[in-house]
């Protein structure tokens, strides 16, 4: 049996249908589940067809197909059906991150790149899942972006996976262990302040970097780019949650200056 990604058992582990009386495709889709979990992926892939036919809104049969034909090295077809499976449920991050994985894995770095973007920025409203996928996800961009020479892009994920992982080992018992947590902002400082110097009129680079010299307690440059930032985020591309957070920081700071 192939190595099988993390996803195939979030299909096996799916919960099984709770309803008194099951819609006809559900039941046809559970015993599908049971044969999956049984090692019969070829008859566990009848199941999932016939209940698709049954009800072809079900997305979960896209997942478990996704999860046997992975199981039966069919990189191709698990890959179409996670594609579907992940547009008939956008708001499931974990498969969209399996998906860009997988994406990556193919060779098919350009959608990948689409997989993850979207990822982090809807995984910024969702703390455990950021923590868990932030830094790999950043890293995996940059592999995208530097194989395709986008400087600003790949400097700008490189600093902001070194701020996530400052911000990880911040929480930990020794936060200042072997990589302090000030060192890999001022790394993360670094790459950003690369990332700014081939795009002025980005916002993200600066509005990290308003956290950055926040969190070293650096009052001025904090200050210096929260300015840089609201004066382009008209024009940049900041994630719905960058945009709350600029917002309410720019708020705090308006305010402070009125007392």
């Amino acid at each position: 049996m192939p190595s099988l990604p993390a996803w195939f058992f979030c299909a096996l582990l799916f919960p099984a249908a709770t309803d008194p009386v099951p819609a006809p495709a559900v039941v046809v889709w559970q015993r599908g589940q049971d044969l999956l979990r049984g090692g019969d992926s070829d008859k566990a892939i009848l199941c999932f067809q016939q209940s698709l036919k049954l009800d072809p809104a079900l997305a979960r049969n896209h997942l478990s197909l996704a999860a046997a034909y992975a199981d039966q090295g069919q990189d191709n077809l698990a890959l179409l059906h996670l594609g579907r499976y992940v547009q008939l449920q956008p708001s499931h991050l974990a498969a969209r991150v399996h998906y860009a994985d997988m994406l990556l894995r193919l060779e098919q770095a350009a959608a990948a790149r689409v997989q993850y973007e979207r990822f982090l920025a809807d995984a910024q409203d969702h703390a455990e899942l950021a923590e868990e996928h932030l830094v790999r996800c950043h890293s995996c961009l940059v592999e995208i972006y530097e194989a395709t020479a986008d400087e600003y892009h790949e400097h700008l994920n490189r600093g902001l996976g070194l701020y996530q992982l400052a911000c990880q080992r911040a929480t930990l018992p020794d936060p200042n262990g072997e990589l302090s947590v000030e060192s890999l902002l001022f790394r993360a400082a670094a790459e950003l302040l690369e990332a700014r110097r081939t795009r002025h009129d980005e916002a993200r680079a600066c509005w990290y970097l308003h956290q950055i010299w926040s969190r070293l307690g650096q009052k001025q440059p904090a200050t210096h780019w929260l300015r840089a930032a609201e004066a382009a985020a008209p024009f940049g591309e900041l994630t719905p949650a960058e945009t709350r957070g600029l917002h309410l920081a720019w708020e705090r700071f308006q305010e402070e200056g009125r007392k």
